[in-house]
């Protein structure tokens, strides 16, 4: 295993920022923890994958903080298992894989001869309560336990899981967002992937994806307006009626109960 612990000085909540092309971000909200850490490792010892964790970078300017782990090279693929699935992320492939056999990380037959097995990137956030943070990410999960304050979330494939935000903005192609509480504004856009909000306490809401569905339920003391647009996908409000609602689908159902 490979790993890079970063302890900050600052006490009391900050404003971090997190880039990680492929892997994963784990984030825990404590109202116990004086003082934000972040480690990030990979279960090799050598390769391409405990190189990045070596070359992780970290920024402060003011109360504001940035670990960025660089990408990883060509031709190197890093394999996971999440549940009863193997998720695979790769960089840039030089060279044909059709045929590819892969046996302990190595090429075995066929594929691009050169191309590595690495492990995936794992980077684990704790943060003191009232904290903000922003993940940068191309095929990267980033799950969040506990209550931020503010919270930007930009990925390709990547989905993204919130316990508790007050303002989030969220944007992915094909990942799903997933938020189970916000409390004042959300902005989610998503192309083929679901928005999901299980208590929306806000005051204004834009939820928006082409393919995917949405689905959201408001709290009595929700105000201000919800606006939610699918192309084909469905839309479904619930206990939405004493806000202004705009909900839409070319193809999907839409439900505002």
């Amino acid at each position: 295993m490979t790993e890079r612990v970063f302890n900050f000085a600052s006490l009391g909540s900050i404003v971090l920022g997190v880039s990680l092309p492929a892997g994963s971000v784990r984030v825990q909200v404590l109202d116990s923890l004086s003082a934000a850490r972040v480690v990030v490792r990979t279960e090799d010892t050598a390769g391409p994958a405990a190189d990045a964790v070596n070359r992780t970078r970290s920024t402060q300017t003011g109360q504001g903080f940035g670990i960025e782990v660089p990408e990883l090279p060509g031709n190197v693929m890093t394999q996971s298992v999440s549940g009863n699935r193997i998720v695979q992320n790769f960089g840039t492939v030089t060279g044909s894989v059709t045929g590819m056999t892969i046996i302990n990380g190595r090429i075995v037959t066929g594929g691009a001869s050169t191309m590595q097995v690495a492990s995936p990137i794992e980077v684990t956030v704790s943060l003191p309560s009232g904290s903000c943070l922003a993940v940068v990410s191309q095929s990267a999960d980033a799950v969040v336990y506990g209550n931020l304050d503010r919270m930007e979330f930009r990925s390709v494939s990547g989905d993204l899981d919130v316990a508790g935000v007050r303002r989030l903005r969220a944007t992915t192609t094909s990942g799903d967002i997933r938020v189970h509480l916000v409390t004042e504004q959300i902005s989610a856009d998503s192309v083929s992937g679901d928005i999901e909000v299980d208590l929306y306490d806000g005051h204004q809401a834009t939820l928006e994806t082409t393919s995917g569905d949405i689905q959201a339920r408001a709290t009595r003391t929700a105000s201000g307006r919800i606006s939610a647009s699918s192309v084909s996908g469905d839309v479904r409000l619930s206990d939405a009626r004493h806000l202004s609602v705009s909900a839409t689908s070319v193809s999907g159902r839409v439900r505002n109960g």
